[in-house]
């Protein structure tokens, strides 16, 4: 029931998309070990500290705002890392990874959407190598 009252609302997005479009490799001096997990359908990669976990990201393969500008492919999204390891480019590096393990080997597309009040995570997106291809703002009712 909370669903579907929470559905009635008006959502206003404003988002910003990015893709790696020339992929270069985004290098730390101690790389952290990446690990893969699979949730359902998403991808979630993920980077360990003494057995806790300190960041991770998620990948989805369908994600609706991409049909909005007519584009298919992978995005990553719902990324964290612990307040105790920010500022160490964790990131940045992961999601460069991501576009590197599914757009560069796999010929696949890979986005990021980002809201665009979110100056933080857009540094950091561009500073991993993508790029911004589309804003999207529209208003959400529904399932529409």
């Amino acid at each position: 029931m909370k669903k579907l009252i929470k559905r009635l609302k008006i959502i206003t997005i404003d988002v910003h998309i990015y893709q790696m479009l020339n992929f270069k490799e985004f290098s730390l001096i101690n790389k952290p070990k990446i690990e893969i997990s699979t949730i359902g359908k998403r991808i979630c990669y993920f980077v360990k500290d003494k057995n806790m976990i300190i960041h991770k990201s998620f990948v989805f393969p369908n994600v609706y705002l991409l049909n909005a500008i007519k584009r298919k492919g992978y995005v990553i999204g719902n990324c964290y890392t612990a307040k105790s390891h920010r500022g160490l480019s964790l990131f940045l590096f992961v999601i460069n990874q991501i576009a590197k393990n599914i757009g560069r080997n796999k010929g696949k597309d890979v986005y990021v959407i980002v809201n665009s009040d979110n100056i933080s995570s857009i540094k950091g997106i561009e500073k991993a190598g993508f790029s911004k291809i589309y804003t999207l703002k529209a208003k959400r009712w529904l399932w529409f």
